[in-house]
């Protein structure tokens, strides 16, 4: 169950910073070695600040991007493409939570909206997102809240390097994901 002080709610081009330095540390904290320590250290506080920045200027149709917030302070994200793909449906592009809040149910509230926005969206929608294949604690989580492996690739992240890194698409049934995380709404 989530602390009822956190509140989620539709981000704006104001948030662009915000997002970008926790998506940073989120990328830190989780793909050290599957990223380079020069990207990690030097690069990526600015790429993702000028990603967030394009997203927000250049907005496209199909995108919606949540904040988890107590107060003033983020403690997680989640950004949608509806229609993303003719076969998969939605792209869960990003889902990060602050590490000393990951365990309080912030990721499953933010998949649980997701979920609820894919079936506004469309009633018979899909949901999938990537996951790294090092990431085997994401890994659990998205089992138990209904996620199905799929395909595996090789994704060219930036500081992966020519090789790029073995992601697994993970597939979500909506209805199943409101089911698996309701518990974390209230």
């Amino acid at each position: 169950m989530t602390d009822p002080g956190i509140t989620l709610r539709s981000a704006t081009p104001f948030d662009a910073p915000r997002i970008a330095a926790l998506h940073t540390r989120s990328w830190r904290e989780n793909y050290a070695g599957d990223m380079s320590d020069d990207y990690l250290t030097h690069e990526a506080p600015a790429e993702r600040l000028s990603v967030w920045t394009n997203r927000f200027t250049d907005t496209p149709e199909n995108m919606r991007v949540v904040l988890a917030e107590a107060g003033t302070q983020l403690l997680g994200f989640c950004c949608l493409f509806f229609d993303h793909d003719p076969t998969d449906g939605t792209l869960l592009d990003n889902l990060h939570v602050h590490a000393d809040y990951k365990g309080h149910g912030i990721g499953k509230r933010l998949m649980h909206d997701a979920a609820e926005a894919v079936l506004s969206y469309d009633p018979a929608g899909k949901l999938y997102l990537w996951v790294l294949e090092s990431n085997t604690p994401a890994m659990t989580v998205y089992r138990r809240l209904g996620g199905l492996p799929g395909r595996s690739e090789r994704h060219h992240m930036p500081g992966t390097g020519k090789a790029g890194v073995a992601a697994i698409a993970m597939h979500f049934d909506p209805p199943t994901l409101l089911e698996r995380s309701a518990g974390a709404t209230q």
